[in-house]
């Protein structure tokens, strides 16, 4: 089995964003699983895809980045640089904040990473009355 790399990452982003122009991370592993890719690789949960989005944005920046937090429970999503206008708006539609690497360390584009929403609380009904 292949583990992903920066060009195995452009692919699978290139092949699902015919149906959307914003990639979300579950997508890519649903790519990698059909296409006998691993993207999970040595050490942390899906090292081998980190390291392949780094080695992309260090390298040709082909793709987009997008988070939608700073916690490890954030979503990700990429898009081609040619779909970057509707990958924009469909992030925005989100919350996602897009994030640019800087030689050292991601930086979050607008300076800060987007606050979650919070989900609204579900109306607990009342119980029956006993007659």
């Amino acid at each position: 089995m292949r583990v992903i790399t920066a060009d195995l990452l452009v692919a699978a982003v290139t092949e699902l964003s015919k149906g959307t122009k914003l990639v979300r991370a579950r997508e890519v592993f649903a790519w990698c699983d059909r296409h006998q890719v691993d993207c999970q690789g040595e050490g942390a949960r899906h090292q081998a895809l980190w390291a392949a989005d780094l080695e992309e944005a260090r390298g040709q920046r082909r793709l987009l980045k997008f988070k939608s937090g700073d916690s490890k429970q954030s979503r990700v999503g990429w898009a081609l640089l040619a779909h970057e206008a509707k990958a924009r708006e469909a992030a925005a539609r989100l919350n996602w904040r897009e994030q640019l690497w800087k030689g050292a360390a991601w930086e979050w584009l607008g300076g800060c990473a987007p606050t979650p929403e919070r989900r609204p609380k579900m109306a607990e009904e009342p119980w029956p009355s006993r007659p």
